[in-house]
């Protein structure tokens, strides 16, 4: 699981800055910190080493001496006094925290090593021997600050501060006891100064190097880490929201549900999907779309209260349990409900949110949500388990009008799952053989002869029998299998068209329903020419049949295809006029050929009122722009009648014939009329 950055890899995000000064500092003091940590990890092996060597040399002086001068008191101080303080600061590095505080302390230390060393030869001084004033004293000032600024590691703002110390110590003691004249000791006074500037210099020089080879190491790690965070950000959260994505937000979900079961605990996942988001990508572009989104997430992070989520540990905020699921679509948990009742509060509050507008350059946009709900252990035992059952009451309530939200049932459930089934066997229907047409005659109504047919699929199911398209062409439009439905139907009735051909039947016209797919397809009038050729048939045998919604959705595109396929022969039939939002304008530029009144305008036709109005004024528009005029769903005599006596003679509907099998109609066309009709006109 991702882990947030710390303050000082923040801090070092950028490249880290070493003003050239004396007191050598990083300019971010996170990149400082992180030095300070790598400083003191890098020499305390050493320190402690120099340590021991400088007990070592104090040893080795106090044995040369004491060959050389025989036993002496101020001698034997290097044991007592200098040694022990030694033996302290080793001991100090052995304590747990002795690295916190290590530069400070160890700074000290070598002071109070320098002081007693001075003292001690300042008492062999007096006793006689090589001491201060003698070479013996230079060599060990000359030990104490390269021991100071260079072996001991300590930091040079520590160091510079020891060494003015311990040079101002000599200095002191030389003049004190030595009683230099001013000369002479003016003489020594800028050597030893001299000595005090040379280590320091090298101490200065080796921190700067430090520094600068640190700087260099850290950077390549920090792109390292950043690359890595990167990555695992890429992989647990949505980039365009910032929300966990499927995987972290099942990582998360999983223990609070754990939780919920142990201590009886209700839950709930609600799966919320925005409806028109689609259609903002469209018109304003993937950009604008992406930024409503992320306003969107933003508005349900707010909007759950730090009750209504999981409280659970995880290097997210609380509302991490907010998680992007798809393109449009979030879901999220809720714990510690209580019930249903808690659950609808909050679907209630989450649907307010996302109903305030959206402004997307300079345009107020008002969105809405599709919220399914999934309770937790009564309708899944587990995430996988509620997320199905949360996005299948999402899309009931989207089927719904969207808008609103949904809770999940077992009847919701086998619906679903009788989809799922049926969608898998019509992926198989098309390619066994499965499907079939039947043909519902147009006629003339005045003399019952047969002017055309429209054909209509059926799936002949081997375990329920003949289903209508009602009950599985909405599954091919979201399954994917519109497009080798749509294929099929139209080979089918071009092999019928020249089947009937070949035995010497009335050559009439045949329509068939295309999809809304259809015109977003540019080769659609090529692909209809070749099927046209490979059943040597003329175009204007085939009327394809296209409901007015359909064609709104892109008026431009729908005029520039219908062109193509005017131009080749093809008839265009309006299916289902008035129910759209179609407007005259729109109608007067579509190349149609024929325009079919709804059923729902001649249902009560025969009783006046606004029905046969509105029948009567399409008709009359219909005439007017030279276009065929269909009624469809005529049921009755007095139906049909009142059509004729308006004007609308070619007619389709029960009163003539249901649709019928391939056999059945061939039999039609033989005769030249229904059997319906034809009794009619005998009557």
């Amino acid at each position: 699981m991702p882990e947030p950055e710390t303050e000082d890899r923040r801090g070092a995000a950028t490249a880290p800055v070493l003003p050239l000064r004396l007191l050598l500092r990083f300019a971010d003091a996170g990149y400082e910190r992180r030095f300070i940590r790598h400083y003191v990890a890098f020499y305390f092996r050493y320190a402690q080493a120099s340590l021991v060597l400088g007990v070592l040399l104090i040893v080795g002086d106090f044995l040369i001496d004491h060959a050389i001068a025989g036993h002496s008191t101020a001698n034997h101080l290097r044991l007592t006094l200098a040694v022990p303080v030694l033996l302290g600061a080793l001991a100090y590095s052995l304590l747990p925290r002795a690295r916190r505080h290590w530069q400070p302390v160890m700074a000290g230390f070598i002071v109070t090593v320098a002081v007693c060393l001075f003292h001690i030869l300042t008492r062999i001084d007096a006793e006689g021997g090589a001491g201060l004033q003698s070479w013996v004293g230079v060599l060990n000032l000359t030990f104490l600050e390269f021991y100071c600024f260079v072996v001991l590691g300590v930091q040079f703002r520590h160091a510079l501060v020891s060494g003015l110390v311990i040079l101002a110590a000599f200095l002191f003691e030389l003049a004190v006891h030595a009683g230099l004249s001013g000369p002479q000791a003016a003489y020594d006074a800028y050597h030893l100064l001299t000595l005090f500037i040379l280590a320091a210099g090298i101490g200065w020089w080796r921190e700067y190097v430090l520094r600068q080879e640190f700087s260099a190491r850290t950077a390549l790690e920090d792109s390292r880490v950043a690359a890595e965070q990167r990555a695992l950000r890429l992989a647990h959260y949505d980039e365009v929201t910032g929300l966990p994505n499927r995987r972290l937000f099942a990582a998360l979900a999983a223990p609070a549900l754990e939780r919920s079961r142990r201590g009886g605990d209700v839950c709930a996942v609600l799966h919320a999907e925005i409806d028109g988001l689609d259609g903002v990508n469209e018109v304003y572009g993937r950009g604008q779309g992406d930024a409503v989104l992320a306003a969107i997430a933003q508005r349900l992070r707010a909007c759950l209260r730090s009750g209504d989520q999981v409280a659970i540990h995880h290097p997210v905020d609380e509302a991490g349990m907010v998680a992007r699921q798809g393109d449009n679509a979030f879901t999220m948990l809720l714990s510690d409900l209580g019930g249903q009742e808690r659950a609808s509060l909050v679907a209630q509050r989450l649907l307010a949110a996302v109903a305030q507008p959206v402004v997307v350059e300079g345009q107020a946009l008002v969105l809405s949500a599709s919220i399914g709900i999934a309770m937790f252990p009564g309708d899944a035992p587990d995430l996988l388990g509620l997320a199905r059952c949360a996005e299948q009451a999402a899309r009931a309530a989207g089927d719904a009008g969207g808008g609103q939200h949904k809770f999940f049932d077992e009847a919701l459930n086998a619906r679903v799952r009788a989809d799922v089934v049926l969608t898998a066997e019509l992926r198989q229907a098309i390619q066994a053989g499965q499907l079939c047409l039947h043909y519902q005659p147009k006629v003339d109504a005045r003399s019952a002869q047969l002017v055309g047919a429209e054909a209509l699929v059926r799936w002949q199911h081997p375990v329920h029998g003949l289903l209508p398209p009602g009950r599985f062409i909405e599954l091919a439009e979201q399954s994917g299998l519109i497009a080798p439905l749509t294929d099929w139907v139209l080979d089918a009735a071009c092999r019928s068209l020249r089947g009937w051909a070949d035995a010497g039947l009335r050559a009439l016209p045949l329509s068939v329903n295309l999809p809304a797919s259809a015109l977003a397809d540019g080769r659609l009038p090529d692909r209809l020419e070749e099927l046209m050729r490979h059943h040597r048939l003329h175009p204007a045998s085939l009327v394809l049949e296209l409901t007015e919604t359909m064609l709104m959705q892109d008026v431009d595109t729908a005029v520039e295809v219908l062109g193509r396929l005017r131009a080749k022969g093809f008839g265009l039939s309006l299916d289902d006029f008035g129910t759209g939002y179609s407007s005259l304008g729109y109608l007067k530029r579509l190349p149609m050929s024929e325009l079919k009144i709804d059923r729902s305008f001649i249902t009560d036709v025969e009783h006046g009122g606004r029905d046969s109005a509105l029948a009567a004024a399409v008709i009359t528009l219909g005439s007017e722009l030279g276009l065929q005029v269909v009624a469809e769903g005529v049921e009755t005599a007095a139906q049909s009648s009142f059509l004729i006596s308006r004007g609308c003679v070619l007619q389709q509907g029960f009163f003539f014939s249901p649709p019928v099998p391939r056999a059945a109609f061939e039999q039609m066309l033989r005769s030249g009329s229904t059997l319906v009709a034809g009794a009619a006109a005998a009557a």
